[in-house]
């Protein structure tokens, strides 16, 4: 068959694209996977501007993960997480359609679509009675660096009539690694209007628990690989434990993340963790399903 010059052209261009900028002298060949690859995120991008601008998309929802403190033994929250299910391509991962809309500079608009459904459930469990309950956020970047992000968050506030209290954001480290200033005082502001900001991931990037001091933070989340150590026979060598109590002795509540069996439930609850998470608890729940586990709750 006959390539002819465009096709060369496309092809080239596709190539190029998978380069890494951050290599010199590199050459890179074209493969057929990187037209496949190109399809499918122009496919989730399509149907990610479908949701953000036509809005009543069944493909996209949220779904909540229960928080239970270990004092109280109460769900007190939960985290929100976003799910996509495509009929072409079926449940696409949030690893994958977070990625594209970062790269395609649809993240702040479906950001707020997060940010308003959470605060309509969080307005809904208040109705009925549940009024410590809040949810947790994942924020990025790209959103923290908006101008209009503080001023959008305290506007949804407004129109739920709900205390900025019940809202909490959570960042990954490497969001600080640039704008480490800029980010800092976006976090100050958002914790002086009452919102709790958490570190997720802590461990496995480029914070100390040094370093803690100095961020406008209330939480500190473990990552599940830490977690998962739990299992290791010597437990003496864990270092779960020294975070737990390092970051109290900063002031901070310690959520531990991925708990799914009795024997790191209770190695969080002999170290003093404050809340846990994770399928050992509940799976992430569809918003009548989180509200059935409150109501549970109660009995």
């Amino acid at each position: 068959m006959d390539t002819t010059v465009d096709k060369l052209l496309q092809d080239a261009t596709l190539a190029l694209s998978h380069m890494d900028s951050g290599r010199s002298g590199s050459i890179h060949f074209y493969e057929d996977s990187m037209e496949e690859t190109v399809i499918r995120e122009d496919r989730i991008e399509k149907s990610l501007r479908t949701i953000i601008y036509s809005g009543g998309n069944d493909n996209f929802y949220l779904c909540y993960q229960p928080k239970l403190d270990l004092t109280t033994k109460r769900i007190t929250g939960f985290e929100a997480l976003a799910r996509l299910k495509l009929e072409d391509l079926g449940f696409v991962s949030p690893l994958e359609f977070i990625d594209i809309a970062e790269r395609r500079q649809l993240i702040y608009d479906l950001g707020r679509i997060i940010l308003k459904e959470s605060c309509e459930f969080i307005s809904g469990a208040h109705a009925m009675g549940f009024d410590d309950i809040g949810v947790s956020i994942n924020i990025s970047g790209i959103q923290l660096l908006r101008k209009e992000f503080v001023e959008d968050v305290s506007e949804l506030a407004k129109q739920f009539e709900m205390d900025l209290g019940c809202l909490e954001f959570e960042i990954t480290e490497s969001v600080l690694l640039e704008n480490y200033e800029i980010i800092n005082h976006k976090l100050k502001q958002l914790k002086d209007m009452g919102i709790k900001i958490s570190i997720d991931d802590f461990g496995t990037g480029f914070s100390s628990l040094a370093r803690l001091k100095e961020l406008n933070i209330d939480i500190v989340k473990i990552d599940k690989y830490f977690i998962d150590a739990v299992a290791e026979k010597d437990k003496d060598s864990l270092i779960t434990a020294d975070i737990i109590s390092m970051s109290h002795k900063l002031g901070l509540k310690v959520v531990a993340e991925g708990v799914e069996n009795r024997e790191q439930l209770y190695y969080l609850e002999k170290n003093n963790c404050d809340i846990v998470q994770g399928y050992l608890i509940s799976k992430p729940l569809r918003k009548q399903e989180a509200i059935e586990k409150l109501e549970e709750s109660k009995l």
